[in-house]
């Protein structure tokens, strides 16, 4: 984890979870942008849409934990090399392991921040969204290792070889 959860506060822990939850969307639109198969298309696709829904989420939660206030958008996000990733040119599995590397320290944070809180309710939240970023890393790591195994698997528009079962 990047972040030392017992020393920062609480409002600037979700100010980069804000940010981190806004780059998780960019990393993923980029790497749907350089994929051609339509199964990990329509994966990022539901990523980019939970994600979306996480900053809405910490947002509101932000704002009715800190009337009044707004998330620093200057803060530095959860994962620093995320924010550098996003302006440079990686492979497609380099981008799904940094996927990896920060649906996992979201994880982290929000399991860490939720038994920091006394109110109930944002505990439910915050272990919610933990639990969330554990399965999105899950649905990375099953396409990294896809990737691993096929490198043109990212590349192909259709399966071009036997495919027993697609899905779960």
């Amino acid at each position: 984890m990047t972040i030392d959860i017992l020393s920062a506060s609480t409002e600037k822990i979700l100010s980069k979870a804000i940010k981190a939850e806004s780059e998780a969307v960019d990393l993923y639109k980029k790497l749907k942008k350089s994929v051609n198969n339509f199964v990990l298309k329509e994966k990022l696709a539901f990523l980019i849409s939970e994600e979306k829904k996480h900053h809405k989420m910490l947002e509101v939660l932000f704002s009715k934990m800190f009337p009044g206030k707004s998330p620093d958008r200057k803060e530095k996000s959860l994962i620093p090399r995320l924010t550098i990733a996003l302006n440079e040119e990686m492979s497609v599995p380099d981008m799904l392991e940094l996927g990896m590397e920060a649906e996992k320290a979201a994880e982290e944070v929000y399991d860490s921040l939720s038994q920091e809180v006394d109110e109930r309710g944002v505990q439910e939240i915050l272990q919610y969204l933990a639990s969330m970023e554990h399965g999105h890393y899950s649905l990375l790591k099953g396409e990294y290792d896809l990737c691993i195994r096929d490198e043109m698997y990212f590349e192909r528009g259709d399966f071009q070889y036997d495919m027993v079962h697609i899905g779960p």
